[in-house]
């Protein structure tokens, strides 16, 4: 996986694993109280790698923490 090791890649397996109709707004705003201006940076540039669902989650995750 090519996100093996940073945290984009930990969110996205556990968003994964939680499945799209478990994710809500419980679970991103527990993402945004963790998440650094540096896992910001990360998430952007990984953004090509999560399936389509995770993506839109994480842009909106991002949109809102600027």
């Amino acid at each position: 996986m090519a996100t093996a090791g940073r945290i984009s890649g930990t969110i996205i397996q556990a968003l994964r694993h939680l499945g799209k109709d478990q994710v809500d707004d419980n679970v991103t705003t527990i993402l945004r109280r963790h998440l650094s201006a540096a896992d910001y940076s990360t998430i952007r540039k990984d953004l090509v790698y999560p399936p389509a669902w995770i993506a839109d989650l994480l842009r909106r995750l991002i949109e809102t923490s600027d």
